[in-house]
């Protein structure tokens, strides 16, 4: 597996998140969780190393809506231990509401350098 993303699971896990990766969760949503997904690597432009993002999907049910957004700056403070490693691209989705799962998402992309 990918060492990166398996830091990132490892450090929302031991702090409490229901964490998945892409496609093993099914179902209605009846709790927050975490979904992290590997989005793929390219060369970066310039230096002699890979540029690979990830993007962590927020889930929360229904009737949870408020707490989307508390839940999306908890997971982002969880993530803050993995920096310089993992680092934010500042990029959030806006709030999408998925009809087959009963549940709210948001997504944050992050980024991870490694060096050729």
């Amino acid at each position: 597996m990918n060492p990166v993303w398996d830091k990132a699971f490892k450090t929302l896990a031991e702090e409490g998140f229901d964490v998945y990766p892409p496609t093993t969760k099914t179902g209605t949503c009846k709790a927050p969780y975490v979904v992290i997904k590997d989005e793929g690597t390219n060369r970066a432009d310039g230096i002699s190393s890979t540029l690979t993002y990830y993007t962590v999907m927020c889930y929360v049910p229904l009737s949870r809506y408020s707490e989307l957004y508390e839940y999306k700056e908890s997971v982002k403070k969880a993530l803050k231990a993995l920096e310089p490693m993992l680092m934010p691209t500042h990029y959030e989705t806006p709030s999408f509401y998925d009809d087959t799962l009963k549940a709210h998402m948001i997504s944050v992309q992050y980024r991870n350098y490694r060096k050729l």
